[in-house]
């Protein structure tokens, strides 16, 4: 087996560990968001509070999903590794730190300026 391969075989062992953990996060948010609120006031305001934030989690969690999503399809369509901008190849120590990058580090700096 290649080291691209070996790599390519990791990487996608990694999404799809990531992807699953990010699903059972966001099946105990929903889980706690459907919980009823607290006969207290004091309490309720404590309780949508924290509603919020893990709302705010959940988006999180989904956006990554969708990313990883992408990431996957790409493998399977073999243009994983490529920027989706300039078309370069993205460098593997970019990859390794965060494989579901759909761009090169000029093309996600400019993206994000």
């Amino acid at each position: 087996m290649s080291e691209h391969t070996a790599l390519m075989q990791s990487l996608k062992a990694e999404l799809l560990r990531r992807r699953d953990e990010l699903a059972q996060r966001l099946e105990a948010i929903k889980d706690d968001m459907s919980t009823p609120l607290d006969h207290d006031f004091a309490e309720q305001a404590v309780e949508l509070e924290n509603g919020e934030v893990l709302a705010a989690l959940g988006n999180e969690a989904q956006a990554e999903i969708q990313r990883i999503n992408r990431a996957l399809i790409a493998m399977e369509e073999g243009s994983y590794g490529s920027c989706v901008t300039c078309g370069a190849a993205i460098p593997e120590a970019r990859l390794k730190a965060s494989p579901f990058s759909a761009r090169c580090i000029a093309c996600a700096t400019r993206s994000e300026a």
